[in-house]
């Protein structure tokens, strides 16, 4: 671990460095990865169905381990179009963005999809709020899945996208940046009682109870996800690795109460629009941006969390540590002395999601191929720009790069990151493995290294190893013969500073 002050030091030399600056050229991404299972309920009945997410790796990458992001879309926990606007799932131009200059910095990135459903439409007060609220929750819970998936995996399956599973950080926008904050606060039955959290009715329907919490951990399971009824809840995800987090990221959400953090909590970054009309930037309602928006319950947003979390300690990994970037020097201008708040005050004024883009074309079709008609993609694209009026992608861009000047150095200061490119990275971009994808045959291709390599190790996703040969010459290799089955293997090259993993579709 470096001091506080090298570390100081490292994150304000303007040379590249990993996790601060895009080091890598590009990325390579693990499509659908199942990370759990477990009931949604969207319509009707609950229906199991597999949670999925996209892993995203800087290509020729030599790092054995490195940490780990776990991203959530936004979206009023309906599909997109659906919830009558235009963003809500994990292929949202913004969540690829973000993850892809997460990876190219360095970092494992887990864009995840997580249960949807509620009903933001009934004249209910009681089922507006409480099954709004019985959605953060599953959320939750498949957050926390998530990030047990990834440590199981390095422990029993040999670490496939190579984790650093000590240092794993969760965040989120809109949306999914309520179920960030929820995930790293709610820690005890007592803070789904508070009285705004209390159903006023009993609908069985919607598991509701009179004079009890609109979320019952026997019913629904507790927040890892344990336990519950088994007809809504599917309890065995992972059981037994730890979920904690060291680091927590929001854009645009808020906490559902500020009673909810409590001194120990992970620190935390927050972004967030000061005229956000959906989600509050102080104490406020939050209006789920269904057409027209609905109010649901009082929660405390951005500028409310990051100043609790700073009173209370959780910050002090980075409020002390004397940035003098041009991002803080902004942010500092306009939050009250609150490191770690990032208000954006826009013209317009009422204004969100200013980080996101998107086009009429592409929601239209998607329209038509969710069985909408292809003018409910229009309308979503009318309603974005309702609350995004200048959109484009040259200003989303904008905010996604203010955003990540702003939250990488912190985390690299908190976290203790060693930010040099070291000489086994640049080995790696030197290796090539062809065809890829391929039949089962390929070759490695050692040719323009520096260094002397001594072996090359081919396994599969499990970590069992198939074959290995030994190495002394900077030449090619040909693999063949091996009778590989479709699926996705590693090959490891090494050499004396350290080894270089490559990934290898077979087709």
């Amino acid at each position: 671990m470096l001091s506080a002050f090298a570390l100081l030091a490292i994150v304000q030399t303007a040379s590249a460095q990993r996790y601060l600056n895009e080091v890598f050229q590009s990325v390579q991404v693990t499509p659908s990865v199942v990370y759990g299972m477990n009931k949604e309920v969207l319509t009707g009945a609950p229906v199991m169905k597999n949670l999925t997410m996209d892993v995203y790796e800087p290509a020729g990458d030599g790092q054995a381990e490195r940490p780990l992001i776990i991203y959530m879309h936004t979206g009023s926990f309906l599909p997109p179009v659906i919830n009558a606007n235009p963003t809500g799932s994990r292929y949202d131009s913004t969540v690829v963005e973000m993850c892809k200059q997460f990876a190219r910095r360095g970092y494992v990135v887990a864009a995840m999809s997580y249960r949807l459903g509620w009903n933001p439409v009934s004249s209910d007060q009681d089922v507006r709020t409480g099954s709004l609220l019985q959605a953060v929750y599953r959320a939750m819970q498949d957050a926390k899945a998530c990030v047990r998936y990834f440590r199981e995996e390095a422990t029993v399956n040999g670490n496939p996208f190579r984790v650093d599973t000590a240092n794993i950080i969760l965040g989120g926008q809109g949306t999914g940046g309520y179920v960030a904050m929820g995930y790293a606060t709610v820690d005890n039955v007592g803070e789904l009682y508070l009285p705004k959290f209390i159903s006023n009715s009993s609908n069985p329907s919607y598991g509701f109870v009179a004079g009890q919490s609109y979320v019952i951990p026997q019913i629904w399971g507790d927040w890892d996800g344990y336990g519950g009824d088994t007809t809504v809840n599917y309890p065995n995800n992972h059981v037994g690795y730890n979920n904690r987090v060291s680091f927590v990221f929001n854009m645009g959400g808020a906490l559902g109460d500020s009673t909810w953090m409590s001194p120990g909590d992970a620190p935390l970054v927050a972004f967030h629009v000061t005229g956000d009309p959906f989600a509050p930037f102080g104490n406020g309602p939050v209006y789920v941006p269904t057409q027209p928006p609905q109010y649901v319950v009082d929660v405390s947003g951005s500028a409310v969390a990051v100043a609790t979390a700073n009173a209370y300690g959780n910050n002090n990994c980075f409020n002390n540590a004397g940035f003098t970037d041009p991002y803080t020097q902004q942010a500092n201008m306009m939050n009250g002395g609150q490191d770690g708040l990032y208000p954006f005050n826009t013209d317009p004024f009422v204004q969100s999601g200013p980080w996101e883009w998107y086009d009429s074309t592409s929601l239209t079709l998607f329209a038509q191929v969710i069985g909408q008609p292809a003018a409910a993609g229009t309308q979503a694209y009318m309603n974005g720009l309702a609350t995004n009026p200048d959109m484009s992608k040259a200003k989303a861009l904008a905010y996604i790069d203010t955003i990540q000047n702003y939250v990488n150095p912190r985390i690299v200061y908190c976290l203790g990151l060693l930010t040099g490119v070291n000489n086994i990275e640049q080995e790696a971009a030197k290796v090539s493995v062809f065809p890829n994808p391929s039949n089962g045959e390929f070759t490695v291709d050692l040719r323009e290294v520096a260094g002397e390599p001594q072996y090359i190790r081919v396994s599969d996703i499990s970590g069992r190893l198939i074959r290995e040969i030994s190495v002394r010459e900077k030449a090619s290799y040909s693999f063949r013969g091996m009778d590989l089955s479709r699926g996705l293997y590693t090959v490891k090259i090494g050499f004396d500073a350290g080894e270089v993993t490559k990934k290898l579709v077979v087709n």
